[in-house]
């Protein structure tokens, strides 16, 4: 998120350089990708309550009318940032199993759950803020209906969107899995990875890179998968 930040601040210099009849002609969706690419700047260096959409709007390249005309407010624009987070860590746990399931070696869900868990750790640590970020949201969205609601229908698509890559992945290795079971599994991943990630702020130590993966691996192998 560091980075993040320092290409946000660039992102203001930029936007000098680029006329206003040029901003005219972008495409709404081109404008909201720029300006939730440089909300997760802006929210990575002052935090979610500091973050004004003033900042936003000026790292953007954009007027604070411009950030208003594309999302109602600072909520819908980081849950917008956070739904962006939550798709990239689906495709990486995706991405991880499906690897595994055509590598050479030894497979089976316990190696594509080591394999899914390398990958979320790997996500994490490529973006260390997000962790604080996501827990000042996740308390946000506890005290509203609003977003809880909102909240809880995106994470059930995640856990949904994993569990159906363990029962992909347990159907390449010649196994079988439940749908519900395979939930379970997904909602217990989330879990450990929040979890960890939560440790890790304050005692990085405590939860090392490979602990996620070799857990779920000693979850999974008890799971109860079946050969057909």
């Amino acid at each position: 998120m560091a980075k993040e930040a320092a290409k946000a601040n660039a992102r203001v210099g930029e936007a000098e350089a680029r006329g206003p009849e040029r901003r005219r002609r972008e495409k709404r969706g081109d404008v909201r990708s720029r300006i939730v690419a440089a909300a997760a700047g802006v929210f990575a260096e002052r935090g979610f309550e500091a973050a004004s959409l003033e900042r936003v709007a000026e790292a953007a390249g954009y007027s604070k009318g411009a950030v208003y005309s594309n999302f109602s407010g600072k909520d819908e624009l980081f849950f917008e940032l956070m739904s962006s987070r939550i798709d990239e860590r689906i495709e990486a746990v995706d991405l991880a199993m499906r690897k595994r399931a055509s590598s050479p070696g030894p497979g089976g869900p316990e190696a594509a759950a080591r394999a899914a868990g390398k990958a979320l750790r790997e996500v994490g640590e490529a973006d260390p803020e997000w962790q604080l970020l996501f827990l000042e949201f996740w308390l946000r969205c506890s005290r509203s209906e609003g977003l809880r609601a909102r909240l809880a229908e995106k994470r059930r698509e995640m856990r949904g969107r994993i569990a159906d890559s363990i029962v992909a992945s347990a159907a390449g290795a010649g196994m079988r899995i439940g749908r519900a079971e395979a939930l379970d599994l997904a909602t217990v991943s989330l879990a450990l990875s929040n979890g960890l990630g939560v440790e890790g702020i304050i005692d990085p130590k405590a939860a090392p890179p490979r602990l996620l993966g070799e857990v779920l691996s000693r979850i999974v192998s008890g799971a109860g998968f079946e050969r057909p």
